[in-house]
């Protein structure tokens, strides 16, 4: 009976251990593998030189890097068969001081969340997204950091999208699943393919819908809220703090007041944390530092926090899954009034502040009194976000 290979030791504890990354970095007597799972980087074992090197030439041969490819990054991706199913490996290659560092992004179409029912929003924030999904007016923009969710959120639209049988073109960079009944288009700068050139030959095509994965730049800021204005279902993803923080992004892009006004929909900004695992969860009082957060951003307190200790359902880690906290901004008549006249962040926040919306500190808020996160999780995610509720 044959051993397994190395690469196949490390690729089946990546898939089993629901890793979304691994990554294999140089060390000075050989090299370490970590995963990536639920958000945080896990070692998972170190090699010695000999078996480090052995690793990396079978990854390479495996998706079809040069095996002399030391002295100049590289990025491939490929399809492999695992056991019963396919994966889809995005590889990056770079050379270090120490050594080669690889880095590879399992992506299991099997396991993406494409149901707006997974993503763990609240009631009122799910009422407010099948209501933009029922009248489609206005452009869906999606917001966060990298790392929080974006695309899931955009696959969950898609799929609710598509099922009422419309033409659904999508413009990626990369296309990170491939998604059934939706023609999606990759990025490729090598062929002058942008965002913005994507996005102005998709309306060509007679979408129902179009998502754009990122509006990184002016151009495509401008064609996507063009299409939006000219009345087309847009969806798009992009960079920014909190919902609001989104106004000025656009506005740094160059884009007029009215323009911004007339396009905007609703806007989502999300974090994903990690939830307590529920075989070793239980509550505590809050320590000092968490006391401290809550009051410096004028909070109450909540009236419980629970942990987790780690056991082995979790691997001693406490955390086991991952899920999505949100801030849901449905755009109404006062807040493009507030736009049109200028309005700073500050100001519409305020505004918001003095309504029932919930910003993601408040959601935040009701899944640590529900058990279901800590408050070191919102912590670790939170402590930068721009408002004060004082």
């Amino acid at each position: 009976m044959n051993e397994k290979r190395l690469d196949e030791i490390v690729l089946a504890e990546g898939v089993n251990s629901r890793a979304t990354d691994i990554h294999i970095d140089p060390l000075l007597d050989g090299c370490s593998v970590r995963m990536r799972i639920d958000g945080r980087l896990r070692l998972w074992k170190n090699f010695n030189k000999e078996d480090g090197q052995r690793l990396l030439n079978q990854i390479k041969a495996d998706v079809g890097i040069d095996i002399g490819s030391v002295f100049y990054p590289v990025s491939v991706r490929r399809k492999l068969k695992f056991d019963d199913r396919v994966l889809d490996l995005r590889v990056s290659l770079v050379p270090c001081v120490s050594g080669a560092k690889l880095a590879i992004r399992l992506l299991d179409t099997a396991n993406v969340q494409q149901k707006l029912s997974t993503l763990g929003l609240g009631d009122d924030q799910s009422e407010q997204l099948e209501r933009w999904l029922s009248d489609l007016n206005g452009m869906f923009l999606i917001t966060g950091p990298t790392g929080s969710g974006k695309t899931s959120t955009a696959y969950a639209l898609l799929d609710e999208l598509v099922e009422e049988a419309r033409h659904v073109v999508t413009i990626e960079d990369p296309v990170e699943y491939e998604l059934d009944g939706i023609n999606q288009i990759e990025v490729n700068l090598h062929h002058n393919l942008t965002f913005a050139k994507g996005v102005k030959t998709s309306l060509r095509m007679d979408p129902d819908c179009l998502m754009v994965g990122e509006i990184r730049e002016p151009e495509t800021a401008r064609q996507a809220i063009n299409a939006a204005v000219m009345g087309h279902v847009m969806m798009a993803t992009m960079h920014s703090r909190d919902a609001v923080s989104s106004i000025t992004r656009l506005r740094n892009f160059g884009l007029e007041d009215h323009q911004i006004a007339a396009a905007l929909g609703v806007v989502v900004n999300q974090r994903l944390v990690g939830k307590l695992c529920p075989k070793c969860v239980h509550q505590r009082d809050a320590t000092p530092l968490e006391v401290a957060f809550f009051e410096s951003r004028s909070l109450q307190l909540p009236k419980t926090i629970s942990d987790a200790a780690g056991c082995d359902a979790c691997d001693d880690t406490g955390i086991q899954g991952r899920t999505g906290i949100f801030e849901v901004w449905n755009l109404n008549q006062a807040d493009y009034q507030m736009i049109l006249t200028g309005a700073d962040e500050e100001s519409i926040r305020a505004k918001l502040a003095n309504s029932p919306h919930k910003n993601l500190l408040d959601d935040a808020l009701v899944k640590i009194e529900a058990g279901v996160i800590s408050a070191n999780e919102v912590m670790r995610v939170g402590l930068s976000l721009p408002w004060n509720n004082s």
